[in-house]
């Protein structure tokens, strides 16, 4: 009799503990299926996240190489510019080039100041464009074609001309440039009688 209650004791603590370990092992199955959705979820957000990132990455792109190119060609017709993305150390990274004749230079290669003053200010411009919502639109800009050769100066002013109509934006400019006061619609003399600064309005035909 005490070996068949030993045998008896032995099966029920047996069985309880497989139904413990059947419970232990349900609740495991249960935590890795969430986990695996959980995973799938993340890869999913992840695509979502990829697609997303890459159609912004494409508007930002296009808006920003359109303005640029604008301005870079209207001043330099053989020459435009493009943006590079690439993924390093798991981020996103533009790399901005300007293109002549289908060769790509970089502009810490030496390309001009002039050159890199237009692209500088089309990046600005471009940037304002993608703002939501955005600042104010005016632009102050002080001799900014002082790198410029003298025959690419009054394309400087038909550019700034064209992104003010192209953007919306009104663009003031501080200038002693003649080239680029005649591409103004609107130009004033600053005056300092005693000291005290008077603008008038000057009339570029008979001032």
């Amino acid at each position: 009799m005490t070996t068949l209650q030993t045998y008896n004791d032995f099966y029920t603590t047996a069985n309880a503990r497989k139904e413990i370990a059947a419970d232990t092992l349900a609740q495991l199955v249960g935590r890795a299926t969430i986990a695996q959705e959980r995973a799938s979820n993340l890869e999913k957000a992840r695509e979502i996240a990829q697609c997303v990132l890459l159609l912004t990455q494409g508007r930002v792109k296009t808006a920003i190489e359109e303005i640029v190119t604008l301005a870079l060609s209207t001043v330099y017709p053989e020459l435009s510019f493009e943006l590079e993305y690439e993924i390093k150390r798991n981020q996103s990274e533009a790399t901005p080039w300007i293109v002549e004749n289908d060769e790509q230079h970089s502009p810490r290669d030496e390309v001009g100041g002039g050159v890199l003053d237009i692209v500088s200010l089309g990046i600005r411009l471009a940037l304002w464009a993608l703002m939501e919502p955005k600042p104010a639109n005016i632009f102050i800009l002080d001799e900014p074609a002082k790198f410029l050769s003298r025959d690419r100066q009054p394309l400087f002013g038909e550019m700034l001309n064209q992104l003010s109509k192209t953007l919306g934006v009104q663009i003031l400019i501080v200038s002693h440039n003649n080239a680029i006061i005649d591409s103004a619609d609107k130009v004033y003399k600053i005056s300092q009688p005693n000291g005290i600064s008077i603008a008038a309005e000057y009339n570029k035909e008979t001032d």
